[in-house]
C-alpha cells in the first residue's frame, strides 16, 4: 500500500467510534420518549375505562361514596383504573347529574396527572407529569 492510502485510513480511526457516540445520544432520547409516550396512554385509557365503569355504575342510581369503598360509584372508578400508579383519589372523580333531552343524565369526571418517569423527558417537557382527563355521561335507568 502506498503512503497516502496508510495515512488516511490513520486519520479515520476512532471515527466509527465518534459517530456512535452522537447517533445514540438521539437514539436514547427517542427510546425514552417512546417509552413515555407509551406509559402516558396506558395511563389515558386506564382513565377512559375508569370513567365509563363509574358512569355505569352511577346510572343505576347507586351512591357517589368514596374510593374506599367499593362498592360505591367512586370506589369502582379507582376499581376500574388498577394500573394507575399513584391511584385515584376522592378528589380526582367528579359526579354530576345533567338532564339530557328531558332525561336524566348522569357524568362521571376522572382528571389524573401521569408522572414522568423518564429523566430526559422530564427535562425537556419540564413540569411534573401531564394532565390527563376523561367524562362519560350515561343514561340514568
Amino acid at each position: 500500500m502506498s503512503r497516502a492510502v496508510m495515512r488516511a485510513r490513520q486519520e479515520d480511526e476512532g471515527a466509527a467510534a465518534v459517530e456512535f457516540a452522537i447517533v445514540s445520544l438521539v437514539l436514547v432520547m427517542l427510546l425514552t420518549g417512546i417509552v413515555q409516550f407509551g406509559y402516558t396512554f396506558f395511563q389515558y385509557l386506564e382513565i377512559v375505562h375508569a370513567a365509563r365503569e363509574g358512569a355505569r355504575w352511577a346510572s343505576l342510581g347507586l351512591d357517589e361514596g368514596a374510593v374506599s369503598n367499593p362498592d360505591s360509584v367512586k370506589g369502582r372508578v379507582a376499581a376500574a383504573a388498577p394500573g394507575l400508579s399513584p391511584a385515584l383519589a376522592n378528589d380526582q372523580i367528579g359526579i354530576s347529574e345533567v338532564t339530557v333531552s328531558g332525561q336524566r343524565a348522569v357524568t362521571v369526571h376522572v382528571e389524573y396527572t401521569s408522572p414522568i418517569f423518564m429523566p430526559l423527558v422530564g427535562e425537556i417537557v419540564g413540569g411534573s407529569g401531564f394532565e390527563l382527563e376523561s367524562a362519560a355521561t350515561l343514561r340514568v335507568e
